[in-house]
């Protein structure tokens, strides 16, 4: 069960490694130092499911009768118990969702704006480096559309952009800059239309 855990909590290492060491040691741009975990991302996957098999196996595998009939049986401790085993289970999935499919517990955000004079609306085309899954995706989506004045946003972790745009009343190119770098993301030059 600890492997699975293991596998389990490794598959968000690099969605949540950045964070922790940006928002914690201050370290910005340290998405690139995680993101040679998403080769492994199967194979942890893989891993953490072949664990819980055989743990499942492991508590309701059926146990030889002694020829002591009458004989006591040893209450498993805590931690080998059917409870924890599926408490578990329940961890390993909810990890593997997030990992895979992060949409569900970031859901779009559509903003009623009404926009009656362009004179103020910009994009602006960012390229992000240390983008690696969908996951870094719906994370800097969701952390931009926060912002006042974001009126669309479109990131893509394949060609290592996102494309914003937003009313230069309400927020700066610079103010969507500092919200993608406390994600851990590394911003380089960036294309205003």
């Amino acid at each position: 069960m600890g492997t699975a855990v293991f596998s389990a909590v490794s598959l968000k290492l690099c969605c949540w490694g950045p964070l922790l060491l940006t928002g914690v040691a201050g370290i910005s741009g340290s998405s690139v130092y995680f993101a040679w975990l998403i080769t492994l991302k199967p194979y942890l996957l893989v891993i953490a499911f072949l664990s819980l098999g055989l743990a499942f196996y492991q508590v309701y595998r059926k146990r030889k009768v002694d020829d002591c009939g009458n004989c006591e049986t040893e209450k498993p401790s805590f931690f080998k118990s059917k409870f924890y085993l599926w408490l578990v289970a329940v961890f390993v999935v909810v990890m593997t969702l997030v990992s895979y499919y992060p949409q569900i517990f970031h859901p779009t955000v559509t903003k009623g704006i009404v926009v009656t004079n362009n004179t103020h609306i910009q994009s602006v085309k960012l390229n992000v480096e240390g983008m690696v899954c969908s996951g870094c995706e719906e994370n800097i989506n969701h952390s931009v559309n926060k912002l006042d004045g974001i009126l669309g946003i479109k990131t893509s972790h394949l060609k290592g952009t996102s494309e914003i745009k937003f009313d230069t009343t309400k927020t700066s190119v610079s103010q969507i800059e500092e919200v993608i770098k406390s994600k851990g993301y590394i911003i380089k030059n960036n294309t205003n239309e």
